[in-house]
């Protein structure tokens, strides 16, 4: 199950990024091709060297497990010039595709169904084409750094400076789209255009203004329950109010039940919390824990997405329709990524170094049901699962203000009728 949810979880976080970063417009890739944006360009550039930076450190930590695919240059530049003539057609690359399309564009969804229609293509021509061109230039599983009997910082140096430059470069480039007017319905305007600010503009702003304070306080009481539910698993089951099978602790392998692994010891494991009388009038077993978990787990996840995204979508409005109160919308995005990145389990994929306020299932038997070690250790261990819990929530409560404060001071600056009242 800690696969595919760490996968729920990184596709969550590479979809909201994609959101954010303006990704999903097609005018910014098109604008991009033809060196006209920079904004995409940018982007790339600066998800490589974060990428880079980061895999190498992971690596020098022991922390980097790397799949090296086989150098086959043939075969990568003639995909990548298909690829290239795709997004330079469709405005769409396969992820923003998708992303597009999950959003109702027609012009997204057609991609994806062409894209779709030459993933069959490529099955059915794989076995006669694919592989005689594979091992044309095909160097086989290496890196640069094993060809060349050089150090990783040698080709990792080079990389970033030319990423900086381009970034210097390319500093000036903003989009040239964003420059265009905005059009909009017949309001007995010349030409159909209304300059941003205007009392038609500040009035659909208003009215974004409430539907986002309805969508953020209901993800966020949604997430401060999902919370909450949370650390009472994590008390009810330090306590010993929760059954705990020693099927569902770490001393059992796959397929091996409990008195075969060790006839001598209890059915139940017992926990290191303070022993509490029985609080709950029924039996609640660790396996009807555990699908709480992966559940509420999920949710949070979502809600925590969505609250930046609702967050970010604010601000642009704010923005763009000039209503006011940037530094606190300002504040409550950056807040919420802040919760979202402490929210996270990094003990999943960055156990060495990592870990986030979500706990799985085994890490709650795990920890709970170890032996008592010395202060220090106890420490670590509330620290672990209700530190990280109070920060995340006390992070969500200071967005929810920030939103509050930004909801407040727009109404108050425009009366119903969406005009300036100061």
């Amino acid at each position: 199950m800690a696969i595919p949810f760490v996968g729920l979880i990184l596709g969550a976080i590479f979809g909201a990024s994609l959101v954010l970063t303006g990704l999903t417009d097609p005018d910014k890739i098109i604008g991009s091709l033809r060196l006209k944006d920079f904004h995409a360009l940018r982007t790339v550039i600066v998800s490589v060297l974060v990428a880079t930076l980061g895999t190498w450190l992971l690596g020098l930590g022991g922390a980097a497990h790397l799949d090296i695919k086989p150098a086959a240059i043939l075969t990568v530049l003639l995909g990548g010039a298909f690829v290239g003539i795709g997004i330079g057609l469709t405005g769409f690359s396969p992820t923003t595709g998708l992303a597009c399309a999950a959003s109702g564009r027609i012009d997204a969804l057609v991609t994806v169904i062409g894209m779709f229609f030459g993933a069959h293509v490529y099955i059915l021509i794989y076995p006669s084409v694919v592989p005689p061109l594979e091992k044309i230039l095909n160097f086989g599983q290496v890196t640069l750094p094993q060809v060349t009997g050089t150090s990783q910082i040698i080709w990792i140096a080079p990389v970033f400076a030319a990423g900086l430059v381009a970034l210097v470069l390319t500093r000036r480039g903003g989009s040239r789209y964003s420059e265009l007017p905005t059009q909009t319905a017949n309001l007995g305007v010349s030409e159909g255009f209304v300059p941003a600010g205007s009392p038609a503009i500040t009035a659909d702003g208003l009215d974004a203004v409430r539907v986002f304070r309805l969508w953020k306080n209901s993800l966020f009481v949604v997430m401060v329950l999902a919370l909450a539910c949370l650390q009472a698993i994590f008390w009810l089951t330090n306590t010993g109010q929760v059954k705990i099978s020693r099927d569902a602790g770490s001393g059992i392998n796959a397929g091996q039940t409990a008195t075969e692994a060790n006839p001598s010891t209890p059915a139940t494991l017992q926990t290191r919390g303070p022993a509490l009388p029985r609080l709950l009038p029924f039996d609640l077993t660790f396996k009807h824990v555990t699908s709480v978990i992966h559940s509420v787990n999920a949710i949070l996840v979502f809600a925590c997405v969505l609250y930046g995204l609702t967050a970010y979508i604010a601000l642009s409005v704010s923005i763009r329709s000039r209503l006011g109160g940037l530094a606190h919308i300002s504040r409550t995005f950056y807040f919420s990524l802040v919760a979202l990145i402490l929210l996270l389990p990094w003990q999943i994929v960055l156990a060495p170094i990592g870990v986030g306020s979500i706990y799985t299932p085994r890490e709650l038997v795990d920890s709970c049901t170890a032996a008592a070690g010395g202060t220090f250790e106890t420490a670590l261990f509330y620290l672990r699962f209700t530190g990280t819990w109070a920060l995340v929530t006390l992070v969500l409560i200071i967005a929810q203000w920030r939103s509050f404060r930004w909801t407040k001071t727009v109404l108050l600056k425009y009366d119903d009728a969406g005009r300036h009242t100061s």
